[in-house]
């Protein structure tokens, strides 16, 4: 993390001064009247300066950095997707959630389409466990979301984000052109990358 200098209230990252001993800010000049002694350092001081420079201009050009592309759906979801059809049991929900630790499961059509999507939290608003008489009577297309929210690879996990956020999901299918689910990104495989891939541009 930079040094951070305030000036006049705003914060600025400080850069050491050409001449400055040691990085220090130069100290201000007395008033007229000052000592001889800081007059003669004068013009040593400037004559450090006219140094740097100089030895500055004879370095060969910098070309700015590169700016790192940002992350996409892509890079972090899970490629491989377990869907169910709106046809399928809670019974059926609940055990493929308990053996694979699954929390979200895109449902689609007979086609392959997405049409909705049942979490953990759906499940236990309707059933107690896959044990459960109404787990094993009832159908997940009664109880599933059907507003699905969706993204595509090549959208940036930065918007992903902060979608997740502002509409407080913790997953998103990740769907093809024909709205065919290919992968999905959870909040965790977010969080999990900023440990494991650090550093990672996700917000750019």
């Amino acid at each position: 993390m930079p040094v951070i200098m305030a000036v006049n209230g705003v914060m600025e990252n400080y850069r050491p001064s050409f001449g400055s001993a040691g990085g220090k800010l130069p100290r201000k000049r007395r008033a007229q009247g000052g000592s001889e002694s800081e007059e003669e350092e004068q013009p040593q001081a400037v004559d450090a300066i006219l140094l740097a420079a100089q030895h500055a201009y004879q370095q060969p050009p910098q070309l700015p950095p590169q700016k790192k592309s940002s992350a996409l759906a892509q890079d972090l979801m899970s490629g491989s997707v377990t869907t169910l059809s709106p046809e399928a049991l809670l019974t059926d929900a609940w055990t493929l959630m308990n053996k694979k630790g699954f929390r979200h499961v895109p449902i689609v059509s007979d086609q392959g389409c997405l049409v909705g999507i049942i979490s953990d939290r759906d499940l236990l608003r309707f059933s107690r466990g896959p044990d459960d008489g109404i787990a094993a009577s009832q159908r997940i297309g009664q109880i599933m979301q059907t507003n699905v929210l969706t993204a595509t690879p090549t959208t940036e996990i930065a918007e992903i984000a902060r979608v997740m956020l502002d509409e407080r999901v913790h997953a998103l299918p990740i769907v093809d052109g024909a709205h065919h689910p290919i992968g999905i990104l959870t909040s965790s495989d977010i969080l999990r990358s900023l440990v494991s891939r650090a550093p990672l541009e996700v917000w750019t």
